[in-house]
């Protein structure tokens, strides 16, 4: 499909066009020096925007080990419920919140969640009850919906495909960033003295005026498109608009093609590499919200706990950051990614399961954190990586973000009060949540190897097809080959 694209004009949205010069002897080491521009800004922005929306998910953890429970009156399972209570939201909106995001741009929408999610975070500090909670969990599950599949689906728009894993592990990567630092800057802010706020009330004000104060520094360094990029020159523009098309990407512009759309729902490749987060979550929810809670059951007073939040959280960090390394190491991304990480999944929670000593359940946190943070860049890497076009795209981000919300909402039931201190119920889901990615990780990667075999060996004439309708073939495309 990339030889029917000629070098000499691409279109910007405002309708004036970026002309190729003639002379292109640089132009990989132009691209190349625009992609490390896209990395040190749009990469940047919206890590540091994962990494607030991670310490705000994680501080209702950290706030249960200040005191939280004891102070309004829950018990019980109570607790369980209100870390819950922001999935049902979560999951409701995200495809419209999407849809949104499509029709205003990504500059103003994912600025606007984030400046939402930030006052609702801030209003937990004023929250008695269950009850109040629950009421500020469920529209915190509606701001934030659209935050996760709205980027995913942002990357694809502005990398190729061969970068897009490892661009997509680099941005969850900020999850476990949030997860190193979030119970450190709690364990300082329990230090402050207020006859009238408690410590656990100002670790949600001070995080969410954080937040509220970033949303409106987004708005004014992202950009919906590359054309629309304040960094990127005219060449610049002209040879990353280039370079997608020749990736059979097409710039964001198309419309959702409803009848495509209904093709990707029936796909179950879709599904099966979106189990994988799903699965992943387990652990990760396990790290952002119960390591603290579980470390605190292992004997350590509550500020030691928060601040050795940090050791499964780098561990995590490390384990994400790798995972951008695996489908170059191994080849593809099923044997050196999905098989490894369910590797440490299972060894992590087999060692929780056994034993009792500290020592080597605080070595399983970090391992349990490694593989499950690692999820996070191979599942929806290895999704996002096969995107043939934008509806392909605002699927497969929605589905993703859909399932690993579901396993964090199923995870929120793992680690009850009852349990305490082994959580055998906990670890034993863990487990049971590695073996499950190495079976859905098998399907995937079958599929993939049947259908560009089939792509080989059954090619199919579409010369006689216009250029916009090549390009809604997305997956179809008889040149598009999956990546396993």
């Amino acid at each position: 499909m990339g030889d029917k694209h000629s070098d000499d004009i691409v279109s910007s949205s405002a309708s004036q066009e970026f002309i190729l010069p003639a002379d292109c002897t640089n132009d990989d080491k132009e691209l190349q020096w625009a992609f490390r521009k896209l990395d040190a800004t749009l990469l940047a922005v919206i890590i540091l925007s994962n990494v607030l929306n991670s310490m705000d998910r994680s501080n209702l953890g950290l706030s249960k080990v200040a005191g939280l429970e004891e102070d309004t009156g829950m018990s019980g399972s109570d607790f369980n419920i209100v870390v819950s209570a922001m999935y049902p939201t979560y999951l409701l909106f995200m495809l419209p919140s999407n849809l949104v995001l499509r029709k205003v741009g990504a500059r103003f929408w994912l600025s606007f969640i984030t400046v939402i999610w930030g006052i609702i975070n801030m209003s937990m500090a004023f929250a008695k009850s269950k009850t109040d909670f629950i009421i500020c969990r469920l529209f915190l599950g509606a701001a934030e919906s659209g935050a996760t599949p709205g980027v995913l689906m942002l990357i694809t728009l502005w990398y190729p495909r061969k970068m897009v894993t490892s661009r997509i592990s680099t941005f969850y990567s900020s999850f476990a960033i949030g997860a190193v630092i979030g119970g450190p800057i709690a364990s300082g802010i329990m230090k402050i003295t207020n006859p009238h706020f408690k410590s656990w009330q100002w670790i949600f004000f001070i995080e969410g005026l954080t937040t509220i104060g970033y949303g409106f520094v987004m708005f004014f360094l992202l950009a919906d498109y590359p054309e629309k990029s304040w960094l990127l020159n005219t060449r610049e523009k002209a040879l990353l608009k280039r370079r997608m098309e020749e990736d059979q990407v097409e710039g964001g512009h198309r419309a959702v093609n409803k009848k495509r759309l209904w093709r990707h729902v029936r796909d179950p490749l879709v599904y099966a590499q979106a189990l994988i987060p799903f699965c992943g979550n387990f652990g990760t929810s396990t790290i952002m919200t119960f390591s603290a809670i579980i470390v605190n059951q292992l004997g350590y007073s509550a500020s030691a706990s928060l601040a050795m939040q940090a050791a499964p959280g780098i561990c995590g960090f490390i384990g994400i950051l790798l995972s951008r390394y695996y489908p170059k190491w191994c080849g593809c991304h099923y044997y050196g990614g999905s098989l490894f990480i369910a590797a440490c999944i299972i060894t992590a929670s087999t060692i929780l399961l056994a034993t009792v000593n500290n020592g080597a359940r605080i070595f399983a946190l970090c391992l349990l954190s490694f593989g499950s943070f690692g999820t996070g860049g191979i599942g929806p890497g290895w999704l996002m990586s096969n995107v043939g076009g934008p509806t392909r795209a605002a699927f497969s981000g929605a589905i993703s973000v859909i399932l690993g919300g579901l396993g964090g909402l199923c995870a929120s039931y793992i680690y009850r009060n009852q349990d305490a201190p082994r959580y055998m119920f906990g670890h034993g889901m863990n487990l049971f949540a590695g073996i499950f990615i190495i079976v859905v990780s098998t399907i995937a990667y079958v599929i993939i190897l049947s259908r560009n075999k089939q792509k080989e060996t059954c090619t199919i004439n579409v010369s006689h097809l216009s250029k916009d309708e090549q390009i809604d073939l997305e997956n179809d495309h008889p040149d598009f080959r999956y990546m396993a």
